[in-house]
Order: structure tokens, then C-alpha cells, then sequence
């Protein structure tokens, strides 16, 4: 992949977060409390894994050694 499609995937994940926290109403009692953990959730972790995808990319993280 590529180091766009990492970054697009980054913002992407980052999106899905900023829905969770849009779902969030202190005011509603009747919250789905399960959909805005997933989106949350969810959002971080494809964050993550666009962070550590990219950082690889760039060569930052050694992934494995290919002098053999």
C-alpha cells in the first residue's frame, strides 16, 4: 500500500471517531451507549493501524531485516 492510502485510511479512522464523539448526548438518556463504544472503539483502532502502517512505510519501524 501505498503511503496515500495510508493516510487516507488514518483520516478515515479519524472521521469515525469524530462521529462517535457526535453521537455522544449527555442530555439524551435514551443513548445507545453500545454504537457510540463501537464507533469509538473502532475509529481508534483503525487509527492505530493506519499509524503503525504508515510508520512502516516510512521505514520508521523496522519490520524485518532483508540482508540475508
Amino acid at each position: 500500500m501505498t503511503k496515500t492510502i495510508w493516510a487516507a485510511v488514518l483520516v478515515l479512522g479519524l472521521l469515525i471517531t469524530r462521529l462517535g464523539f457526535n453521537a455522544m448526548n449527555p442530555a439524551d438518556p435514551a443513548m445507545q451507549e453500545l454504537t457510540v463504544a463501537l464507533l469509538l472503539t473502532g475509529g481508534l483502532a483503525i487509527c492505530l493501524l493506519a499509524a503503525s502502517g504508515l510508520l512502516g512505510m516510512l521505514d520508521w519501524i523496522p519490520l524485518r531485516n532483508n540482508d540475508h
